[in-house]
């Protein structure tokens, strides 16, 4: 194994060698029950195997979690099934067969070593593992499914519970090479920043346009405005999506030169087959560059967990699944695209 820092950014990267990827595979062979269906079962039988994964790899997840190391970590060489079909045309949840692809073992051994896997209710009709690659009916969205640039944000920021991680795993790299997925450290932005502005960027002056508003401000409908700086019990938070608007002049002057320089540092990270993204989603924002979908089964394709370190309200088999509070509030073709399985044309 072999560990170095990709050129041109602070990401650490940790490669498997060939043995022990292939170690590896074999380790997680024997998880068979679906993700889809069974979920505690498939955590169960993946905690069960906990020590197939290298050392070096648990090292590196270990070193990210106490921040010891940046707020993302690049795992490469992991195993994918050597059978993937076709990426789909359609949402996941509404294929005919509803099967584990077979990567979903590896991604959540990886996610364990972090916290808790959960979801919303409301996203991926309640699955636990998100499978995301471009969608005809998601193209102009602010979805992970979509072909325009996908702006830096907060993976769901303003929420009751927000994912402390976040992990991708690219299952088919992009066969053009255009799609890279962007990464920034907004901590050190935050960081360089005047006690003017900081000021400013902790007060509840920043929302969401929507067809479904909370307020109207000067003729927008807006979602119910919040700060991007605030603590909680005594911990900092940022919470910062690229299409955040300002209710007023001087807000939106500073939220115009954070988005500034958040860009100025991103990386961008182009993931190839067997690569595995980790994110901590306090310290970093991550997105992806505007691609050029081929919608024939070629298309890049990841699969992404969730991971809280809170409690989880509710009983073993439901307390995973939270609902998205600000659902009510999402504009209307983004409900549709959410409640509806998006096919092909």
């Amino acid at each position: 194994m072999s560990e170095s820092t990709e050129p041109l950014t602070e990401i650490p990267v940790v490669e498997l060698t060939d043995v022990e990827r292939e170690a590896l595979r074999a380790g997680i062979a024997s998880v068979d029950a679906n993700p889809y269906d069974e979920f505690e079962t498939f955590l169960a039988q993946v905690r069960r195997n906990r020590g197939v994964l290298p050392a070096g790899v648990r090292a590196a997840v270990e070193a990210l979690r106490l921040r010891r190391a940046p707020g993302a970590l690049l795992l490469r060489n992991l195993p994918i099934v050597r059978d993937l079909p076709p990426t789909p045309g359609r949402s996941f949840s509404s294929l005919p067969e509803l099967t584990a692809v077979g990567t979903e073992a590896l991604l959540a051994g990886v996610v364990d070593l972090l916290g808790e896997p959960f979801s919303y209710l409301e996203w991926d009709s309640g699955h636990l593992v998100h499978n995301k690659y471009p969608i005809r009916a998601h193209r102009d969205l602010q979805f992970g499914s979509n072909a325009v640039e996908f702006l830096l944000h907060t993976e769901t920021p303003f929420r009751d519970v927000s994912p402390d991680y976040l992990a991708l795993l690219c299952l088919r790299g992009d066969p053009t090479g255009q799609a890279k997925t962007r990464v920034a450290d907004i901590t050190r932005v935050v960081d360089s920043l005047d006690e003017a502005d900081l000021a400013v960027l902790a007060q509840a002056r920043y929302a969401f346009e929507t067809d479904n508003p909370v307020v109207v401000i000067d003729g927008r409908g807006l979602t119910e405005p919040q700060p991007i700086i605030s603590f909680r019990d005594g911990t900092r938070v940022i919470e910062y999506v690229g299409d955040l608007v300002a209710i007023d002049e001087e807000s939106q002057r500073t939220l115009d030169e954070l988005s500034r320089r958040v860009l100025a540092i991103a990386t961008d990270v182009p993931l190839v087959t067997g690569d595995l993204l980790v994110l901590d989603n306090s310290r970093v924002v991550h997105g992806r560059n505007a691609i050029v979908p081929s919608y024939d089964g070629t298309d890049r394709w990841l699969q992404r967990m969730l991971v809280t370190t809170r409690l989880l309200d509710g009983d073993r088999e439901t307390g995973r699944l939270i609902s998205d509070r600000r659902y009510a509030n999402y504009p209307d073709d983004y409900q549709k695209a959410l409640s509806q399985p998006a096919t092909q044309p």
